[in-house]
């Protein structure tokens, strides 16, 4: 009896210190599981906090593009745009013929080159501020008798162009006289008084197989030969090796 009252007390005390160890084992693993738990949260809290430091610098970085982006376009319109008038700068708008011209798919191009009269005249005996709004005036008139799809580009000076998309010759003089009447029609305000002012034409229309370079020169010439037969008018440049101007 007391033999098995020992055993009985042997097998107590050794499942209470199994119990006991295991009791330290589950405390050991909640802490771990604690501590780990911690670890994982700071580290959640860590990363959140990067996420919204790279979302700030995205943010930062989209805006700088999109200004980089406003500004590349701002200056590449600088750099297309005469700045007085708005017309295209020269560079621009040869760039604009030399892609159109020999295009024929749906008719030919007119090419005009104009020269506003006396202009000189104008600068000294009124002032450049006049004749800055001559200028500016001059344009706003071209562009009421133009199409979105035709292009006018100042040239130099007083002198511009313009080319006339898919326009005929008959089509293409008639937006010249338009626009000489225009100019004709519309006086610039100045302190000594209304301003009146007039531009000599030169046109021309595209001939198949004509470089754009070889029109511009023909253009020069009608309006050379319209300064010569008394300005503030229209002349048409021959053709290709053709004599005379209309």
């Amino acid at each position: 009896m007391l033999a098995n009252l020992g055993e009985t007390a042997a097998g107590v005390r050794e499942l209470a210190e199994a119990y006991r160890r295991g009791y330290r084992e589950q405390s050991r693993l909640v802490r771990l599981s604690d501590r780990m738990q911690a670890d994982l949260q700071r580290a959640n809290q860590r990363l959140s906090a990067q996420q919204r430091t790279l979302q700030s610098l995205n943010e930062v970085l989209s805006s700088e593009i999109e200004h980089r982006i406003r500004l590349e376009s701002e200056l590449r319109r600088l750099a297309d745009t005469d700045p007085l008038t708005g017309a295209l700068a020269r560079r621009r708008f040869l760039e604009v013929c030399e892609h159109d011209w020999g295009r024929r798919e749906n008719g030919p191009c007119c090419l005009m080159m104009l020269d506003l009269d006396h202009f000189k005249r104008v600068n000294d005996g009124y002032g450049h501020a006049a004749g800055d709004a001559a200028l500016v005036a001059f344009v706003a008139a071209c562009r009421a008798n133009l199409r979105p799809a035709d292009a006018i580009g100042r040239l130099g000076g007083e002198e511009f162009a313009i080319l006339l998309a898919e326009t005929g010759l008959e089509a293409g003089r008639g937006v010249a006289e338009r626009v000489r009447a225009a100019t004709a029609a519309t006086p610039v305000a100045t302190p000594r008084g209304p301003l009146a002012v007039s531009v000599s034409v030169g046109l021309v229309e595209e001939q198949p197989g004509e470089r754009f370079e070889d029109a511009l020169k023909r253009a020069d010439g009608a309006l050379y030969a319209a300064k010569h037969d008394g300005r503030d008018r229209v002349r048409i440049g021959p053709a290709p090796d053709a004599p005379g101007t209309a």
